[in-house]
């Protein structure tokens, strides 16, 4: 069956996307590339092509990481279930850098939908890629598959017991609940609503990593910087390199926010709620 046959079959064909700069439909957009799409992707996990993961190789790991359409781009059942609790949706890395240019949400689409709806093609080019990687690599090599997901690869990581894999999730039972002695988990905190707070805090609370995003860049233009401590704890900056499973497995780790303007994090100080901790949330915290 040729691949696009398949995607025009299974898809949500009337659902609108932003592609472009215009809102499209999937059905349009595969009449549009679709030589391009009865193409299968040419990897699933990408190596050394994002600025933020190529930073473990100052500390000897090699990242795969696999890129695709977040939330519910290309689908009413989300592949992110907690992004419109954790307000991350909007702000999501897919439109930051290289993923935000037109052929690199080309070939997330393309993956996404691959796994979507010719799931048996996902798992047999996702195995065979992790397997050559691993042989490439050795034990330099650890496997981030949510880039820009939030869902279960249980199947995958239990494949290859002697690879690292390792995630960020806003799902606080995907970190209580995982058993996986190769899967490490990092636990991404929010303010945005009652309950993703409640999550963040009962997270720290029980001593899992916690990564939290904070509303700069720490510019010269900004007076806002990232504090060196959050809740009484101390921070250490998970900027310096992905590589989470390095770091202590109850460490409270910084981030600072990629692919935005000092307007942008400026006007957001002033919102009622956002994914990145404010000076607004600190004080509310404290309180």
């Amino acid at each position: 069956m040729e691949i696009l046959k398949r995607y025009k079959e299974r898809a949500e064909l009337d659902r609108v996307l932003t592609f472009g700069g215009k809102e499209i439909t999937i059905g349009q957009l595969l009449d549009d590339h679709a030589e391009y799409f009865n193409k299968l992707p040419g990897n699933i996990f990408s190596v050394g092509s994002d600025a933020k993961t190529v930073k473990g190789e100052k500390v000897g790991i090699k990242t795969a990481i696999c890129y695709m359409s977040s939330a519910d781009i290309l689908t009413r059942k989300t592949l992110c279930a907690f992004a419109e609790l954790a307000g991350c949706k909007a702000p999501c890395l897919r439109e930051s850098g290289h993923l935000g240019m037109e052929h690199g949400q080309l070939a997330m689409i393309r993956r996404t939908l691959l796994y979507l709806y010719a799931f048996d093609v996902f798992k047999t080019l996702a195995q065979a890629e992790i397997m050559r990687l691993h042989i490439q690599h050795g034990d330099k090599l650890a496997v981030r598959p949510n880039g820009t997901t939030d869902i279960d690869f249980t199947w995958l990581i239990e494949l290859f017991p002697d690879v690292q894999f390792y995630d960020y999730t806003k799902i606080l039972n995907r970190v209580t609940k995982n058993t996986l002695p190769n899967y490490d988990l990092t636990y991404s905190f929010s303010p945005y609503s009652t309950k993703s707070l409640q999550h963040g805090l009962e997270a720290i609370k029980r001593g899992y990593r916690v990564a939290v995003a904070f509303n700069t860049a720490n510019t010269k233009a900004e007076t806002y910087k990232v504090p060196d401590t959050f809740l009484g704890h101390k921070l250490v900056s998970f900027d310096d390199h992905d590589a989470r499973f390095l770091d202590a497995p109850n460490a409270i780790g910084s981030l600072t926010r990629k692919g935005s303007s000092v307007k942008t994090r400026q006007r957001e100080n002033n919102q009622a709620s956002s994914f990145f901790v404010r000076v607004a949330d600190i004080k509310r915290l404290a309180a």
